[in-house]
This record gives structure tokens, sequence and C-alpha cells, in this order.
């Protein structure tokens, strides 16, 4: 009797335990509920409800070790309103006076800060327009991120699970544009929080797609140049030091890094952003969006 009593109290456990690990297995996030979550994090839908163009101003540092050297600081403007987005870097150099990168909700365009020349981040950008054009970049601090009208976007979205980083874990949202992309993008959440805190972008660029790398000088090689190898790009977004500003939880520190591996032109870039100064009712104007726009 006494042993019968054991083994049905041991089949129980096992049993509830393969009951335990399997309700773990199943319990995973729909990318419908991490985008929920994701958006309490920044803020209540009243407060998001109430930006109306937004203006985000901060320091600006650019790092480059490869495709050129050196680092030089400045200022950053990032604005938004719609579907529309920029980037305005300034800086006290006459080497490298300014970068604009803007979306006008149509077209992308990548400011040539010389006549015909074009840094390898502006390049970067040209060649992946698609990063501006879904409102990827810049992630919660722009109001043309996805995530903030998923139905409007329609992306094809997918939860990845969790990933560790640097000893962290984070939710994985794999991202698609509807339109489709060569581009492999994958979106990276707190657990806890919800907050976005990473976006990683991977493609590779084959010999026949060489003719959209600049060379050093600007132009273009021909996909028949010896030179002409595959491309790889891999490049990621940081977002920390969140702090409230008017009601949303918004990243204070944003960090994008660059690393291209071509024999055509490879890259390393860094860029980071130290953010001061926010408003969320300063509508966007026409003028802004012309490519010669300084600030």
């Amino acid at each position: 009797m006494k042993t019968f009593l054991s083994l049905s109290l041991l089949v129980c456990i096992v049993v509830f335990t393969i009951q335990a690990e399997s309700a773990g297995a199943d319990a995973k996030l729909t990318p419908a509920e991490l985008v929920a979550k994701h958006l309490e994090s920044i803020g209540s839908a009243e407060a998001r409800a109430r930006v109306r163009g937004t203006r985000i101003k901060g320091n600006a540092t650019v790092t480059v070790k490869l495709c050129g050297e050196g680092q030089v600081g400045g200022q950053v403007l990032i604005a938004s309103q719609g579907a529309a987005n920029l980037i305005n870097m300034k800086f006290d150099t006459p080497d490298y006076p300014f970068e604009l990168l803007r979306f006008d909700g149509k077209n992308f365009e990548a400011s040539q800060f010389k006549p015909g020349s074009r840094t390898c981040l502006a390049q970067f950008f040209v060649a992946n327009d698609v990063t501006f054009k879904e409102g990827l970049v810049g992630g919660t601090l722009s109001e043309s991120w996805p995530l903030l009208n998923v139905p409007e976007r329609n992306p094809k979205l997918e939860y990845g699970g969790l990933k560790k980083i640097g000893g962290k874990e984070f939710h994985l949202l794999k991202y698609g544009p509807r339109k489709g992309s060569d581009m492999k993008i994958v979106l990276f959440f707190e657990p806890d929080t919800f907050r976005h805190v990473r976006t990683e972008y991977t493609r590779v660029m084959y010999a026949t797609e060489q003719r959209r790398i600049p060379n050093s000088r600007g132009d273009l090689l021909p996909a028949s140049d010896p030179k002409a190898l595959s491309a790889r790009f891999e490049a990621y977004e940081e977002f920390s030091d969140f702090k409230d500003e008017a009601g949303l939880n918004l990243p204070h520190t944003y960090k994008f890094h660059l690393s291209i591996q071509s024999e055509v032109r490879p890259a390393l870039v860094d860029w980071e952003f130290n953010l001061t100064d926010f408003a969320f009712d300063a509508p966007l104007n026409d003028s802004e969006l012309k490519i010669d726009r300084r600030f």
C-alpha cells in the first residue's frame, strides 16, 4: 500500500512538472501583446495623442574609425510629424559641417556635405532608405515610430522570444515592412518595462547590386568591376537614460553604430546623441524639409 502511494505521488509530481513546463513553453507573447505593453511603457494614450510635431535637440558626437578617421562634436535636431522625419547634425568644422537625413513622407534624401560627396553614413541610409521610410530610425523619439500605428503600417511582426545581450535578456520582435525588404530588422524590448532599447539591422548586398554602393570619391562602381564584391551592412541603435517628458517616457541617450564590410568602401562609424530639449507641439514646415536646410 505504501509503495502504491509513493508511486502515485511520484506520477502526480511528474505530470505536474510536465504540465508546468508545457505551460511555460506556451506562455510566449504574441506580437500584439508585446506592442500593447510597449505602447504603455511610452505613456498613456492621452499623452501620446497630444503630440503634434516633435522637436528634440541635444549634443552630438560622431566617431569615424573606417571610411576616414576622427571624431567631431556638435548639435543635433531630431524632428518628426506624422510620417515625415529628419535628423540634422551641425558641426563647427569645414571638413564635415553638417549631416542632414530626411524623409518628407514620400521621398528620402541625404545631404551632400560637399558637391558630389556624401559621407559613408549618408550613403548607408541612401542604400537602405527603408530605415527612414518605415520610421524606424530614432525609435520612440520619432512620431514616425511604426509601432505607434501598426494598423496603418501593417508590417509583418514575429515574436522571437528572449535573447541575452551583455548578460541581460530582452524580448525580440522581428520586423518586416509591408512591401518587403532585403534588410533583416529586429527590435529589442526590456522584459520588465517593455521599453524599446535596441534595433538591429543586417543586410548583404551582392555584386549585382554594387552600383548602389558609392566609392571613396562619391561616384559608383559598375557591377563588373573586380572590386564590386558582396558587402555586409550591420548597424544597431541603442536607447537609454529614460526620463519623463510631458507624460512620455523617452530615452535621453541615443547611439547608432554602423559597420560596412566591403572592398568597395568599408566603414565603421558611431554617433551618440545626448538629448536635452524636448518639444511636442512644434509642427514641421515645408522649408524645413528641404535638403539644403540648416538650423
